[in-house]
């Protein structure tokens, strides 16, 4: 009789100890489970970072050539300016030239007309 109480005894506490393995074996899956759920959302989160590094490194790579581009627009607008005032300037001087020899020219004409007044 002590023997079989003994053995119920043990039995039982196989039983606990089966179930309290069952229990750990139980968490220990659902911490791995969860383990490998948060490693895909590290990895997931450093490819998106990865991606966002890369997209903004791109974007930054455009504003500079778009930067640059619009530098050398500046420019040739400026170099534009500068040739439309140089011209504007030889305008001016050739207007001013034209005008000298029309008033020459009448001048010129005025003392013809004026040596021939004196002749006649």
């Amino acid at each position: 009789m002590v023997q079989s109480k003994e053995i119920e005894g043990l039995n039982r506490t196989q039983k606990q100890a089966a179930g309290n393995q069952n229990t750990v074996e139980v968490r220990l899956n659902r911490a791995l489970e969860e383990v490998e759920r948060l490693k895909a959302q590290l990895n997931n989160m450093k490819q998106l970072s990865k991606d966002k590094v890369k997209e903004e490194h791109q974007s930054k790579e455009n504003l500079l050539a778009e930067n640059k581009m619009l530098k050398k627009q500046k420019e040739e607008l400026i170099l534009g300016f500068k040739k439309q005032l140089k011209l504007i300037d030889i305008l001016k001087r050739q207007k001013m030239h034209f005008e000298a020899a029309k008033l020459l020219y009448f001048t010129e004409e005025e003392f013809l007309t004026a040596l021939d007044w004196g002749k006649s």
